[in-house]
């Protein structure tokens, strides 16, 4: 097989890999767009009521929160992991941590959302609260966190390590001098993504978060939220329902341009080189 063969054959072996996922959003587009209005997203939101809603902000509001919230718990975490990878950790330390976090990567989100079910909600009676979903999202998206902080320091050029121990930097200012300078653009980057997978979960704030109406805005962190997530899960069981079934499209319209704000500002940052 020559060398033209050969590349038409890997085309067409990645084309189905490309045209599925653009049919998917396409569709998803063609559905979802002439559901969505502005009273929709920002209408009344009272009233909502199983397979009917007047707005979507409550929804879109605590998506948001869950997703920040879960960055503010996990992103403080990974750095100091990572830290604790790049300066004191031995070799025997390193492959162990590292080990267990692609270990925790492979683990299905609603093995998450159950422990959390059980461990969270039941056990220490935190009951379904924006806490507790923002804590097994926390959970969820830590490993790759960590697992990015890590690469992002290990391509920081050994040199400039190097040099700045000889000058007699401390670890503390050589983080603070050399390190972040350096290595921001990959943090924020993994970080985005971050934002991104825990924007898309549904089954762990099923099951520890959410509850579909009634609730606009938390009272307190103990207290329930509405998701674009599961609003679309339960809108798509009401497959009668023509209003709720073209509710559930404009949702996942609204979802997945959030989702992709985010990546494609990952990607743009990926693309940034420090020197």
């Amino acid at each position: 097989m020559n060398e033209r063969h050969a590349k038409t054959l890997t085309m067409m072996l990645a084309l189905p890999a490309l045209l599925l996922p653009a049919v998917c959003l396409l569709y998803i587009l063609f559905k979802g767009i002439p559901a969505l209005d502005w009273a929709m997203l920002f209408g009344s939101a009272q009233g909502a009521s199983f397979g009917s809603v007047t707005a979507l902000w409550p929804q879109i509001t605590g998506s948001l929160l869950l997703m920040l919230g879960a960055c503010v718990l996990a992103a403080p975490v990974a750095f100091g992991g990572a830290l604790f990878y790049a300066l004191a950790a031995s070799h025997r330390q390193q492959k162990v941590l590292l080990g267990m976090m692609h270990l925790l990567v492979g683990i299905p989100p609603i093995v998450y959302g159950l422990c959390g079910l059980i461990v969270l909600v039941h056990l220490l009676h935190w009951g379904i609260s924006l806490l507790t979903g923002m804590v097994i999202l926390a959970v969820i998206i830590l490993p790759m966190l960590l697992l990015n902080s890590v690469n992002a320091i290990n391509r920081i050029a050994v040199g400039r390590t190097e040099a700045a121990h000889a000058l007699g930097l401390s670890n503390g200012e050589i983080i603070r001098r050399v390190w972040l300078p350096a290595a921001w653009p990959a943090l924020l980057t993994g970080l985005l993504l971050g934002m991104a997978r825990a924007l898309s979960e549904t089954a762990p704030v099923l099951f520890t978060a959410t509850v579909f109406s009634g609730v606009a805005w938390p009272d307190s962190v103990f207290s329930p939220v509405t998701s674009l997530q599961t609003h679309i899960f339960y809108l798509a069981q009401e497959g009668a329902n023509a209003q709720a079934v073209d509710i559930a499209w404009a949702s996942a319209v609204v979802l997945v341009l959030l989702v992709t704000v985010l990546s494609f500002s990952a990607s743009a940052l990926r693309k940034i080189r420090v020197h």
